[in-house]
């Protein structure tokens, strides 16, 4: 059986954390990256990948290492990052060669619940304005409608079996 790669994405707060654990739950052997601990790995001279394209680069760099090592030793990837299609098809091609099977999906609320749930976070965690600008990117991106995932009125559960079964999530090269 082929192995899969699911890029789980969209703006703080919508659940990427979540969705992600409870579907490597889920399957056999899997395993959880997640941009956010990859992007803080760098302690000293930490910088904000939204802001540092050599930051941006670095955590591709580690998600592809890690990504390429778990399906050598046969494990499904969920990666839970905030990320478009284009981020994917610019960064992330060595993957493309592989024999997996991947997936993109942007999960989405509506955007009051978005915003509160934004709130709920601890005080350092919050992203405050840029859940807006995030929601924004996402809208103005071109080709990647077709992956948007609208939980405002699902069950964690759903989203999971949503994830799994649909083929609309497939990237097409």
């Amino acid at each position: 059986m082929t192995n899969k790669i699911y890029f789980i994405s969209g703006p703080a707060g919508v659940g990427k954390s979540t969705t992600s654990t409870i579907l490597a739950e889920k399957i056999k052997r899997s395993a959880y990256i997640s941009g956010d601990l990859i992007s803080h790995l760098p302690v000293s001279g930490h910088e904000k990948p939204w802001e540092s394209v050599q930051a941006k680069k670095l955590v591709w760099a580690n998600l592809i290492a890690l990504t390429k090592n778990l399906i050598k030793s046969d494990f499904d990837v969920i990666i839970d990052w905030v990320i478009s299609l284009e981020d994917i098809r610019t960064h992330a091609s060595e993957l493309f060669v592989l024999d997996v099977e991947m997936k993109f999906i942007i999960l989405w609320t509506d955007e009051n619940v978005n915003v509160n749930r934004d709130k709920t976070r601890s005080e350092n965690e919050q992203m405050g304005e840029r859940v807006k600008i995030l929601r924004t990117d996402f809208l103005s991106e071109k080709n990647q409608h077709s992956y948007f995932l609208d939980t405002t009125h699902l069950e964690p559960k759903d989203v999971v079996t949503s994830i799994m079964e649909e083929e609309s999530y497939l990237i097409e090269l």
